[in-house]
């Protein structure tokens, strides 16, 4: 399954979510979780900490995929 239909599998189940988890990037990607938090600290899609654990916005996350 390519990284587009996991990602549209996920906007399928909660069209309402505004954010991603760092586990819910790394099933869509197919990489480890240290790789997300290496994509965080790149700045290459904004991400807050709520509770002590990494949001990933959804808005910039797609935007970053768009254009990757």
């Amino acid at each position: 399954m390519s990284i587009e239909e996991r990602v549209k599998q996920f906007n399928e189940k909660d069209c309402t979510k505004k954010s991603y988890s760092v586990d819910e990037v790394v099933l869509m990607l197919g990489v480890v979780r240290q790789t997300v938090y290496k994509l965080i600290k790149q700045g290459c899609f904004e991400a807050i900490i709520l509770d002590g654990t990494y949001r990933i916005k959804k808005d910039s996350f797609d935007h970053w995929l768009d254009n990757e």
